[in-house]
């Protein structure tokens, strides 16, 4: 607990306790109104989650794009920029590396990891820098624009789909044609979906930690509140907007390479899957500490797949896991409703 006060200070805990608690409480009562037993169900989401190597691999790759996206959105928060766009910037770092992968697929292994790699943080980039330069030349609110931006990215991956990138067998729903197997990400553990993309989360986790007690990191919390007194110490709102905007935009667009290169191997139009509202989420609920967003991060992924494990055990419908989701963004809302400038 001395470690766990060390990392998030005792106020935060305590809002992190009350909001796992009221979660807790919330859950059991819906749970119950569904006609199952509480403990009973809980179980059998726990066991859906981690019972066996297969469902706690399948926890993992879950895990991996949310915490991917609340690491790099983290910067952004830390800074007072309330970004919402990385579901767009996800949508577009999957469609740029799939663009590149489906070009050069007669390349080596190793090149066509890194160019699926490179081409996600660069579709990512790309379009973060959209709403970037929209709030820095028009003044534009940088979270209308980027909810907006989301719509785009949305109805522009189905065109891509239903041209340049469309599958070459006619399907009921739009897709690209499957990457080669030597742009896939390889496997981590034979007989699940768990792949080598999940090594990028440490070292996202690693850089935020190391960034934050920088004097950069300091300088750019204090931004959020003090933005002349940063520009004295050398962070103009230009550079901080673009640079929290190229970092959101990157990690998100790397999890949309995670995603179709390591999980689908096929893009479609779902490949956002809500990973990007929940990659936020995810980053506001672990309090933009790295530790706590890779505990979030978990979390969420968790009451993803147990949410199946405890429909296939109990007569509660996977759903519930939606609706838990709604309940936690409402309870993380009321709890931390003060300006979170960094932990």
């Amino acid at each position: 607990m001395k470690a766990i006060k060390g990392a998030f200070g005792s106020e935060q805990v305590l809002r992190i306790l009350g909001v796992v608690g009221a979660l807790m409480a919330l859950t059991s009562a819906l749970v119950f109104a569904a006609g199952a037993e509480p403990v009973t169900a809980l179980k059998a989401l726990v066991y859906g989650a981690f019972g066996e190597t297969y469902l706690l691999a399948e926890t993992l790759v879950t895990a991996i794009p949310l915490a991917l996206v609340g690491l790099s959105v983290a910067p952004a928060l830390r800074a007072g920029i309330f970004t919402i766009g990385s579901q767009g910037q996800l949508v577009m770092g999957a469609a740029l590396s799939t663009a590149l992968l489906q070009a050069a697929a007669g390349g080596s292994p190793i090149v066509l990891l890194a160019l699926g790699c490179l081409g996600g943080i660069a579709g990512g980039v790309l379009f973060a820098l959209i709403p970037a330069l929209l709030r820095l030349r028009f003044s534009v609110n940088e979270i209308l624009s980027t909810l907006l931006l989301n719509y785009i990215a949305g109805f522009g991956l189905l065109w891509i789909l239903k041209g340049p990138l469309a599958a070459a067998a006619q399907t009921a729903t739009p897709r690209s044609n499957p990457l080669p197997d030597v742009a896939l990400i390889p496997t981590l553990i034979d007989g699940t979906r768990l792949h080598w993309g999940l090594v990028l989360v440490p070292i996202l986790a690693v850089a935020l930690w190391w960034w934050g007690r920088s004097r950069s990191g300091l300088v750019y919390r204090l931004f959020s509140t003090h933005a002349k007194l940063a520009a004295r110490l050398g962070l103009s709102s230009s550079r901080a907007t673009l640079t929290v905007f190229i970092v959101a935009g990157g990690g998100a667009g790397l999890a949309g390479w995670a995603q179709v290169a390591g999980v689908t191997h096929t893009l479609y139009p779902s490949v956002d899957g809500g990973l990007g509202f929940s990659g936020i989420l995810v980053a506001i609920l672990g309090g933009l500490n790295p530790l706590g967003i890779l505990a979030a991060a978990l979390g969420f992924a968790a009451l993803s797949t147990g949410a199946q494990g405890m429909q296939m055990g109990t007569s509660v419908p996977a759903t519930i896991a939606v609706v838990v989701e709604g309940l936690t963004l409402l309870i993380v809302a009321l709890a931390f409703r003060r300006k979170t400038g960094g932990v």
